[in-house]
């Protein structure tokens, strides 16, 4: 009996290219229209003034000019930085990798923790949502990313839990956005509300959020309790950690550390962090023991890994920059908008919400996505006779909830690439834990409009 071929899934690639194809059609069938924009001192951030939008002249884009929006957008933007810091992390990782150190810790952890290892992932999730509420640090789900990939495999877990515990971690603090300076931040500043005022209620968000995302990490896992035994890797037998591996170790753990400082305290991004992996890459090579030669083939190993990412990473970036020059990014908006205003009252709030969910498959970046939304917000929630307070928490949820699910979002994408997850087989894993969030923020809605938040 001849086996029947397995239907393969549609490549990233594939489905990058149909959703070009669609956003250069909607070019040419939504009205161009802009919002005017000013620069605002107290956020830092180019804000859209409200009451300004005026429809313009079309600018659709032909699907002949896609290839060179590809170009520009892997050569312009935030696109090659993100590229650089792709490259440079995953071959800091391939020799930490090849020198076994990650993985021997993992295999000792498990093997310590024996049968208290079902806390593993909720400890990760915990742990992964204080970078997602206090620094809005989502790069942390591709720093973090091996590691979380090691500890599923010293589980015995599959690579969509090792992604799972460090990316929903992280958004899902994101999401709760308690002490977020990119996206609390920057919505409280322009609706002109005491900076991370109504804290109480996101505090109860962020522990409904990590309980919900543990289980379900959990229940896909296949079991609430990982097997007690750690597997070995490679087929080896489990060893201590040598002094080279802890060496390796050492450095890895201080570079993590030296990046969160960074960050928080001297206001670093992309290139500042890229810069930290580099030298741990070479420096854990050295530490390891290998041989110039041997460092550099594993270097370019580990990014000869990433060409499909890096292609993904362009595409996401192309899709973004057909919207914004076919104008017709601030049409939806205003459409948007224009629709929460016609609805019955008791469902402002919630359609506020959901406007929002749906303008971040969009933009996905909080900041980007709170300079263009919430001074649009605040006037419209003034005219609805709601307050600036659940405004922002209408803002804060929809950005949060969804931001692991669109294709143009850099940082789901890198981490995909660094997995080598097809983009089909996370919303096959992710799209279910969706519908959940957003029943979870429909509840936190309701609940904020009765309470007067």
């Amino acid at each position: 009996m001849s086996k029947t071929k397995e239907k393969q899934p549609p490549h990233v690639l594939l489905l990058l290219s149909v959703l070009l194809l669609l956003a250069c059609g909607l070019t040419w069938l939504v009205p161009a229209g802009s919002y005017q924009r000013v620069f605002s001192e107290a956020t830092g951030q180019t804000v859209a003034i409200p009451g300004s939008f005026a429809y313009s002249a079309p600018s659709p884009v032909a699907p002949w000019e896609l290839p060179g929006l590809l170009f520009q957008a892997l050569s312009t933007g935030s696109a090659p930085r993100l590229i650089v810091f792709v490259l440079f992390l995953s071959g800091a990782f391939e020799v930490i990798a090849e020198s076994g150190a990650a993985a021997s810790l993992c295999a000792w952890t498990v093997r310590k923790l024996q049968f208290r290892q079902r806390w593993i992932i909720p400890a990760f999730v915990g742990l992964f949502s204080v970078f997602g509420f206090t620094m809005g640090m989502t790069t942390a789900s591709i720093v973090f990313l091996p590691l979380g990939m090691a500890a599923a495999k010293a589980l015995d877990c599959d690579v969509l839990t090792g992604m799972a515990m460090v990316m929903l971690g992280t958004n899902a603090g994101f999401a709760a956005g308690i002490y977020n300076p990119f996206s609390v931040g920057i919505a409280q500043a322009i609706a002109e509300v005491p900076l991370y005022s109504g804290a109480w209620l996101r505090w109860l968000l962020l522990a409904v959020l990590a309980g919900v995302t543990s289980v379900y990490i959990l229940r896909r896992a296949g079991s609430s309790a990982p097997r007690p035994h750690a597997r070995t890797f490679e087929g080896r037998e489990e060893a201590p950690l040598t002094v080279r591996q802890k060496l390796v170790l050492l450095l890895l753990f201080s570079a993590l550390a030296v990046v969160v400082y960074g960050v928080r305290a001297r206001g670093w991004s992309i290139p500042e962090i890229s810069a930290v992996f580099l030298v741990l890459g070479l420096l854990s090579g050295t530490v390891a023991g290998f041989g110039g030669n041997q460092i550099c083939a594993l270097l370019v190993r580990g990014c000869r890994k990433m060409m499909t990412g890096i292609l993904t990473i362009g595409m996401a970036a192309a899709l973004q920059l057909v919207l914004t020059q076919g104008r017709i990014l601030d049409s939806v908006i205003y459409g948007l908008l224009c629709l929460v205003e016609r609805l019955p009252s008791w469902s402002h709030l919630l359609w506020m919400f959901y406007a929002n969910a749906f303008l971040d498959l969009a933009i996905t970046s909080g900041s980007g996505h709170a300079a263009i939304a919430m001074p649009l917000m605040v006037p419209l929630a003034d005219a609805l006779c709601l307050s600036r307070q659940s405004a922002v928490l209408a803002f804060q949820l929809g950005d949060g909830l969804v931001n692991l699910v669109s294709p143009v979002s850099n940082t789901l994408m890198s981490c995909l690439a660094l997995s080598g997850v097809s983009y089909p087989k996370w919303l096959r894993y992710f799209l279910p834990l969706v519908g959940i969030y957003l029943l979870i923020g429909t509840a936190f809605m309701l609940f904020a409009g009765a309470v007067g938040y």
